[in-house]
C-alpha cells in the first residue's frame, strides 16, 4: 500500500463509513465485529488487535463498506 493509503485519515474515514452503515453499534462493537477477526478473537483476549497491521485494518474496513 502507498503512504497515502496508510494515512490515519483513511482508516478514520473508512471507520466512519462503516459506523454510518451500522449506527446502532458502539465503537467497541464496530472494532470487534468489523476490524478484528470479525468478532472471533482467536486468542480470546484481544491481543491480536495490538499486532494487526494497518494494511489489514484498511482491507477489513474496505470489505465491509462495499
Amino acid at each position: 500500500m502507498s503512504k497515502q493509503e496508510l494515512d490515519p485519515k483513511v482508516i478514520l474515514q473508512l471507520l466512519e463509513n462503516v459506523w454510518n452503515k451500522y449506527p446502532h453499534q458502539r465503537l467497541g462493537q464496530l472494532l470487534e465485529n468489523f476490524v478484528f477477526i470479525k468478532g472471533e478473537r482467536g486468542d480470546k483476549n484481544s491481543q491480536k488487535m495490538f499486532y494487526q497491521s494497518d494494511e489489514k485494518t484498511i482491507k477489513q474496513l474496505k470489505n465491509e463498506v462495499k
